[in-house]
């Protein structure tokens, strides 16, 4: 098999996943790829960076067991791979049972007057608004901002229209703005 070069990586593993001959070595430049992209979108989603590692690393073994069903058309690459996070989030979620972080609980209880810890509770007071927000809106804050997907790989993701995700990144901005202030 040829090398892939670095500018045309993404357009040739996707015809190679297509065509289900993608090789180890064309694996691992689609990990080096999109692994922070996964990563910060699933650490938007869970409460440590254990979890949104673990999740990482089960997303990118399902990929990797999953590259005969990979369809271009469906988003490409990074549309699949976060679609494959997201659900393994929605899966872990749903096997968790809740639990008290009392580390945070101590954190809101008593405030620590310095800047680290101000600046540290107020992104943990968004990252709060943003998963309570109705809906999808929340996961759609996370793909956006998190992940850095345009409203197009969002609609892939999400099986939803450019236009509809559009429409909820607004509306989700806005319920945000709204919560915060």
């Amino acid at each position: 098999m040829e090398s892939i070069s670095v500018v045309d990586d993404e357009r040739t593993l996707a015809d190679e996943a297509e065509a289900d001959r993608l090789d180890p070595s064309a694996f691992g430049l689609l990990y080096e790829r999109h692994r922070v992209a996964v990563y910060r979108y699933l650490r938007a989603r869970t409460r440590n960076d254990e979890d949104a590692m673990d999740l990482t690393a089960l997303t990118f073994e399902r990929a990797l067991g999953s590259l005969g069903r990979f369809r271009r058309r469906d988003g490409g690459v990074r549309a699949w791979l976060l679609r494959i996070a997201r659900n393994s989030a929605i899966d872990a979620h749903r096997r968790r049972r809740p639990t008290v972080d009392l580390a945070g609980v101590d954190r809101h209880l008593g405030r620590v007057a310095i800047e680290a810890d101000r600046v540290a509770g107020e992104q943990e007071d968004v990252l709060d608004l943003v998963h309570r927000l109705p809906g999808d809106l929340g996961d759609t804050l996370m793909l956006r901002y998190a992940a850095g997907l345009t409203a197009r790989e969002i609609g892939a993701v999400v099986g939803k229209r450019e236009a509809a995700v559009q429409k909820q990144i607004e509306r989700g901005l806005a319920a945000l703005r709204e919560a915060y202030t």
